[in-house]
């Protein structure tokens, strides 16, 4: 998704597109390397933010881990997301719910740090449909709609953190 459009921003875009059942993971590929761009942006859904003048290896890298199911951001903006939300997170913690079980507890702790689907399967021991299972079970037990409220969801609840 690109930032800036003729009849519609980004972010908006993005946010239309989120609301669909079915719609793909939107990654952001923009020059500008701008916090409230970036903000929009993931406010509106997206699961990854990506500069252009990044090398093509870091390009593919990000649309990949994107089109997985993961979420990426480009190594100069991620330090200060995390410097943000180190300022703005509140220290009280929420509960887990208590419908997830061990093994969605831990899928859902590796989802927060980030990881792809094959990673966690690599680091479980279990196939990547399997962790593809325990994800959709999370999604619906929680009422999730996606990857990246999946990962606030494991932020809030202390399952993942900034500091990995």
């Amino acid at each position: 998704m690109d930032v800036r459009m003729k009849r519609m921003d980004g972010a908006e875009a993005t946010r239309r597109l989120r609301v669909r059942s079915g719609s793909p993971p939107v990654l952001v590929l923009t020059t500008f390397d701008e916090d409230e761009v970036l903000s929009a942006a993931l406010r509106a859904g997206a699961s990854g933010f990506q500069l252009k003048d990044a090398p093509g290896a870091e390009l593919l890298k990000a649309v990949r881990t994107v089109a997985e199911g993961g979420s990426y951001l480009d190594l100069a903006v991620t330090h200060r997301v995390l410097s943000a939300f180190r300022t703005h997170t509140s220290p009280a913690l929420r509960s887990p719910d208590p419908a997830l079980t061990p093994r969605e507890l831990e899928v859902l702790r590796l989802v927060g740090r980030g990881l792809a689907n094959s990673e966690i399967a690599s680091q479980l021991y279990i196939s990547e449909v399997t962790v593809k299972a325990h994800l959709g079970h999370i999604l619906t037990k929680l009422g999730l709609r996606d990857r990246a409220a999946a990962i606030v969801y494991a932020f809030d609840t202390g399952l993942a953190s900034p500091a990995g």
